[in-house]
């Protein structure tokens, strides 16, 4: 494409000059014709048009809407989004990390005019930029974060499932997520997620990204691994052996990260003007948080946020396990126990028909799939010790001591005991009457697990659980949201009058995904040698035979 009109000037046969007809130019056409070839090129080649001359740059980094940009961003594929469902506010002093993020987090609801509410461009430079980093041999700290960022915010601005979307056997998926396509895509050809060399534990920002890094190894769920390949094999008899050191250490489970898969992020605000004191109260009144003031006026907070480290552990081990059960009404036999496009919003069975006011997809039949260890090898408290019984995970007097891998050995294997349960939204009147069925800690009561937010209020469920031998229990929880906008289940069960455990988990992918909920169960009134251990619950059209539910597995 020439920048450039010229006249030029060629000989004739009489040996004189002649002015003849001026060199075509791409400039010669209306601007919006020019926009819509550019549509047609790849968005490198609008880069590279873009430098040629002022007019063309004007022209892409300077348009007069949004069109060029949003038409090459949707050609690439991408998931619209317009259409991207809105995510759970996060705390105002956790960042968002892109202008798509910014809309659904409702970050820049004051700003109508701002260039954030179009983000096509700076997504689509990001999306680029992020497949380049991925792929290439040397990869800094700052750009693998930057990368990491990037794919989940294409994960958080996936097309929710509509019911026009789902064929008439109420199970094909007639239309993909473009997002969630391209991120399985790039994370399965460049392998990043499993490149050890790049995540140094000693680096400053280590825990942010090794967060990212979990956070998205939770999402793919070993999907990329094969059960019928060796190499796939090994790596995951690996990857087992230290998802089961995390989550059978009872260390992890403290009432600062209330026995769940959860930890404490310190919050720092501005300096106040004015009363310090005073301003540090009505921050932490409005907040939920306890709030602590430090000599220069800086409000120091803290808040409990998702441990993706810890989840993405939970679903290693209990989806190994399910690997294992061979029985057809489980359906995860050399299968990993979901993929990335149930990582959207409504995919879960019963969506389409849940009350409007259940956000969370509460309302249906659940199967909850429970792992533990034998308690003998679990925990054992020195006086109970006996010198001449094998070493325990969590105690040892001999060598190689406690918290050791080499106890994950075969012939090492948990239980699965797999419970069935129906629930029901209840009115918050309702839960809160008879506090006996409520397990209640410092954290519920100052509100320090999240904010206020209208679109996604607490929810509150009652249900029973059906368990082997036709034990029955009732359930009475709450689903609530953290700091960090994810969604929290929390609830108990209580056994003869008794409540015996309590539960705490986190959403996997949107509201209402096929992706289910990942937690910790341990026993309810959290004493000390109290086991835990991991379960993952996902709803379900369908029930399992009393056969099934009467045997460990």
């Amino acid at each position: 494409m020439s920048a450039v009109t010229t006249l030029e000037e060629r000989p004739v046969e009489d040996g004189k000059f002649s002015l003849i007809t001026p060199a075509l130019s791409l400039h010669w056409l209306p601007e919006d014709v020019i926009e819509r070839i550019l549509v047609f090129s790849s968005p490198r080649d609008v880069s590279r048009y873009a430098q040629t001359c002022h007019f063309a740059r004007k022209l892409v980094y300077e348009p007069k809407d949004q069109l060029l940009w949003r038409e090459l961003y949707l050609r690439r594929p991408f998931d619209d989004l317009r259409r991207a469902n809105p995510l759970p506010r996060r705390h105002p002093d956790l960042p968002v990390t892109s202008a798509s993020e910014m809309i659904l987090y409702g970050k820049n609801e004051d700003n109508a005019n701002s260039s954030q509410l179009s983000p096509w461009r700076t997504e689509l430079q990001r999306r680029i930029e992020a497949e380049t980093i991925v792929a290439s041999d040397k990869i800094t700290p700052e750009q693998l974060h930057r990368a990491f960022e990037t794919f989940l915010a294409a994960v958080h601005t996936a097309l929710p499932l509509s019911e026009s979307d789902v064929g008439a056997d109420g199970k094909t998926v007639l239309l993909r997520s473009e997002n969630l396509h391209w991120v399985d895509r790039v994370l399965r050809r460049t392998g990043v997620l499993d490149r050890t060399e790049l995540f140094d534990e000693t680096a400053p920002d280590s825990e942010g990204l090794r967060q990212l890094k979990c956070r998205l190894r939770a999402y793919v769920a070993l999907s990329h691994e094969s059960s019928f390949s060796v190499t796939s094999r090994e790596r995951m008899a690996h990857i087992r052996k230290m998802s089961r050191c995390f989550v059978y250490d009872m260390r992890k489970y403290q009432p600062e990260t209330l026995w769940g898969p959860y930890r404490v992020v310190s919050l720092t605000s501005p300096p106040f003007h004015g009363s310090t004191e005073s301003a540090l109260q009505s921050r932490a009144d409005a907040s939920g948080e306890a709030a602590t003031g430090l000599g220069n006026g800086v409000n120091v907070r803290h808040a409990v946020v998702v441990n993706w480290e810890h989840v993405e552990h939970i679903l290693n081990v209990v989806g190994l396990k399910l690997r294992e059960v061979s029985d057809a009404c489980f359906g995860f036999y050399k299968k990993p126990i979901f993929h990335m496009e149930d990582l959207r919003a409504y995919s879960a069975v019963g969506s389409f028909e849940r009350d409007p006011h259940d956000w969370a997809g509460i309302t249906g039949k659940w199967r909850r799939h429970v792992c533990f260890m034998d308690y003998r090898d679990l925990y054992m408290t020195a006086p109970s010790y006996p010198i001449a019984h094998p070493p325990v995970f969590n105690y040892a007097y001999l060598t190689p001591g406690p918290h050791h891998p080499s106890f994950f050995e075969d012939p090492f294997d948990e239980a699965l005991r797999p419970v069935e349960m129906e629930l029901t939204i209840i009115p918050p009147s309702e839960y809160l009457h008879d506090a006996s069925r409520i397990l209640r800690t410092a954290e519920d009561d100052d509100g320090s697990s999240g904010i206020d937010d209208p679109a996604f209020p607490p929810l509150y469920f009652e249900g029973r659980s059906r368990g082997p031998h036709g034990s029955v229990a009732t359930i009475s929880g709450k689903v609530s949201t953290l700091a960090d906008g994810a969604v929290r289940w929390q609830f108990v069960t209580t056994y003869d009058g008794q409540m015996r455990w309590s539960a705490e988990g986190v959403q996997i992918g949107h509201v209402c995904s096929a992706a289910g909920i990942a937690g910790i169960w341990t026993m309810a009134q959290h004493q000390h040698d109290d086991p835990a251990g991991p379960f993952w619950m996902v709803k379900v059209n369908d029930v399992l035979p009393d056969g099934v539910l009467n045997v460990l597995h």
